[in-house]
C-alpha cells in the first residue's frame, strides 16, 4: 500500500469511527453508516430521524425536525454532501442509492403560512435520484426514481421517474435519462 492508499483507509476509518457515535443520536440507523465532520440534529419531542445501511454524511449536513412527530428517513446506500440542510415538521423521505449534492435545501415546511393555503406537505424522493449542488426541493414534491436535478434548481413539482429537471422553477429538459 502507497501512502496516499493508507490515508484514504485511516479517513474510512475515522468516517465510520464517527458514524457510530452519530448513530447513537438518531431514531434508527443501519450498518457501516459514514460520516465526515460536524452535524446539527435539531429536535422536536416524538420526531425520528432514521438512516439505512452504508449511508454517508459528508461535513456539516444538518438535520432538522421542527415538529413533534416529524420524521426524516434515508434509504440504504445514499450520500449527501457537505452543508446540505433537511428540515422537516411532517416528513421527508429519501431512497436508496440518492447521490445528494453540496448545499441542497430540502424542505417539507414554509415555516410561515399564507391564509388560506397549508404550509406543510411531505417530500418523497424516490430510489437512485441525483440532486445537483445548490439545488431546492419544496414542501409537497415527490421525485420519481432515476430522475436527476440539475445544480441551482427549485423543485416545485412533482418529477417524474428517469427525468432531468433544471431552472428555477425545474422544468423538464429530457425525459429517459440514467445515471451512473
Amino acid at each position: 500500500m502507497n501512502v496516499s492508499q493508507v490515508r484514504h483507509v485511516i479517513k474510512k476509518i475515522n468516517r465510520v469511527l464517527r458514524g457510530h457515535l452519530f448513530a447513537l443520536r438518531v431514531t434508527k440507523s443501519g450498518s457501516m453508516l459514514q460520516v465526515a465532520g460536524s452535524h446539527i440534529i435539531s429536535k422536536c419531542g416524538h420526531s425520528k430521524l432514521m438512516l439505512g445501511s452504508r449511508v454517508m454524511l459528508y461535513d456539516q449536513v444538518n438535520f432538522y425536525l421542527d415538529a413533534p412527530g416529524a420524521e426524516i428517513v434515508i434509504g440504504d446506500c445514499t450520500y449527501i454532501n457537505r452543508r446540505t440542510e433537511i428540515m422537516a415538521k411532517d416528513s421527508v423521505t429519501i431512497g436508496t442509492g440518492c447521490a445528494i449534492s453540496w448545499d441542497v435545501v430540502i424542505t417539507d415546511t414554509d415555516y410561515h403560512q399564507i391564509e388560506g393555503t397549508i404550509s406543510t406537505k411531505p417530500i418523497v424522493i424516490g430510489d437512485k435520484v441525483w440532486i445537483g449542488c445548490k439545488s431546492i426541493v419544496l414542501k409537497g414534491v415527490h421525485i420519481g426514481n432515476g430522475a436527476v436535478v440539475a445544480a441551482g434548481s427549485v423543485v416545485t413539482k412533482d418529477v417524474d421517474p428517469y427525468t432531468l429537471v433544471a431552472g428555477i422553477p425545474a422544468k423538464v429538459i429530457k425525459r429517459d435519462v440514467r445515471w451512473n
